[in-house]
């Protein structure tokens, strides 16, 4: 089954309110936010069932910005892997994340 998130409206969040009211995570992930007023920053896991990855264990931490979503979050992999858009402090090096101003 896939998680979806309700979360209730908050001028503060208005942007990102609607993008978190319609995730649908497949069943290979769960989201945490660790602070239930602050759903700016938060973690991701995501369990691989298959591929190179399978078995696997990874959390990645994202900050959504206030100038989101004109702003992209800021992402990165807590779990030490080797990929080729993970440079080695974490940072997740992909060009959507990195929106033209």
């Amino acid at each position: 089954p896939h998680l979806s998130l309700f979360v209730p409206s908050c001028p503060q969040l208005s942007p990102l309110s609607p993008d978190i009211n319609e995730l649908n995570l497949p069943k290979t992930c769960e989201i945490d936010f660790s602070d239930q007023d602050d759903l700016l920053h938060f973690r991701l896991l995501i369990c691989p069932d298959e591929g190179f990855y399978k078995g696997g264990k990874f959390v990645f931490s994202f900050k959504v910005g206030q100038g989101y979503p004109h702003d992209p979050p800021k992402v990165k992999c807590e779990t030490m892997v080797y990929h080729p858009n993970i440079d080695l402090e974490g940072n997740v090096c992909l060009n959507i994340l990195r929106w033209a101003t």
